[in-house]
């Protein structure tokens, strides 16, 4: 998979999930707005670590989640891509 998929792919992914299942509807999201100023919230943050070990069949170890990668939508991508290349590498 870690070929498959690009980054910009999987933050459009993301920025899917949180409009659909965690903002409100007239809350604008893209991938460079900070997760913060969205109002996400450490469950909100949860949801979304959940749909990407899911949707992607990663696990993000609980050091990952710090703020360099969780930062926004672009971060976490790039991290997941990191991860993806690691996965596939091995």
């Amino acid at each position: 998979m870690a070929n498959d998929i690009t980054a910009s792919e999987i933050a459009n992914q993301l920025c899917e999930f949180l409009r659909s299942n965690v903002l409100a509807g007239d809350v604008v999201v893209n991938p460079d707005t900070e997760l913060s100023q969205l109002g996400v919230d450490s469950f909100s943050l949860m949801e979304l670590v959940l749909f990407i070990e899911r949707r992607f069949g990663l696990e993000l170890p609980a050091e990952a989640l710090v703020p360099e990668n969780m930062a926004n939508v672009r971060a976490l991508s790039a991290y997941c891509i990191r991860l993806l290349n690691k996965v596939g590498d091995a």
